[in-house]
């Protein structure tokens, strides 16, 4: 197991700048095109981020709760006219020393609720939020240009991406069923629940699709509150049983008779 989130925390520190700008690109709406009735690409609007469905139900609710949070500290607000975002983090950072301190508690409380993720957060990821919270915070202290510079650094946004990209890894290896090391070795077999505590309902039906089916239990005749009972003869429609002792009466077709 702790292999398992090793290697996956190495592969979010190689893949999460490849494959994002993590300190401008949106971390909460993506650009998705609209089309037209001829199929043509019209214009592009914003639209909230997916989230694997392989995930738990708790990592899920946990990344979309760290996106929003990033969001909002980070590229909030934009100026008009342009493209430039900012948010409550560069505004609160323009109080001298105050800002700087409420900055570091804000930035620490998103990393806290990372680390909620099922099986934590590994050991090196955790590492390197830390280390974007100290350069945000030491940038923060040069006048003037610290708060710019800030602005523009983005620890938040920086953090979200990385449990971002070690989250997209994880859905990856639970789908697979396995992980292999970028250094090298065999791969590495991951179970359904060594990395999440719970499945989420569309990995859960997957899932169950992919199990054998069970033998059905043999359907019970009588129960036991019926258990010593005497069938009794349906005088009504004039069609009786003959039980073993030879009572009710006698046999179905001389009820027939019996109502003729």
């Amino acid at each position: 197991m702790n292999a398992v989130v090793s290697i996956l925390g190495k592969k979010a520190l190689g893949n999460y700048k490849t494959k994002h700008n993590p300190n401008s690109d949106n971390i909460r709406y993506e650009k998705v095109p609209v089309y037209n009735k001829k199929g043509e690409v019209v214009k592009h609007k914003d639209h909230e981020r997916s989230i694997p469905v392989e995930l738990s139900q708790n990592d899920q609710k946990i990344l979309k709760k760290v996106r929003r949070k990033a969001y909002r500290w980070d590229q909030g607000f934009r100026i008009c006219c342009t493209r430039f975002r900012f948010g409550w983090s560069a505004i609160i950072g323009l109080i001298p020393i105050v800002g700087d301190i409420i900055e570091i508690l804000m930035a620490m409380s998103l990393v806290n609720a990372a680390a909620k993720i099922d099986g934590g957060l590994p050991a090196m990821l955790r590492a390197r939020m830390m280390t974007n919270i100290l350069l945000d915070f030491g940038i923060g202290f040069i006048p003037l240009l610290g708060d710019i510079g800030d602005a523009f650094f983005r620890a938040n946004t920086r953090n979200a991406w990385l449990l971002d990209t070690y989250l997209s890894e994880k859905a990856k290896a639970l789908r697979d069923g396995h992980v292999s090391d970028p250094e090298g070795g065999s791969p590495h077999r991951v179970p359904t629940n060594a990395l999440n505590q719970d499945i989420a309902p569309g990995r859960q039906q997957n899932l169950s699709s992919q199990q054998a089916p069970t033998k059905p239990a043999p359907a019970r005749t009588g129960g036991y509150l019926l258990a010593g009972r005497e069938r009794q003869p349906d005088l009504e429609t004039g069609l009786v049983d003959i039980g073993p002792s030879g009572n009710g009466g006698g046999s179905k077709n001389q009820g027939k008779k019996s109502r003729k």
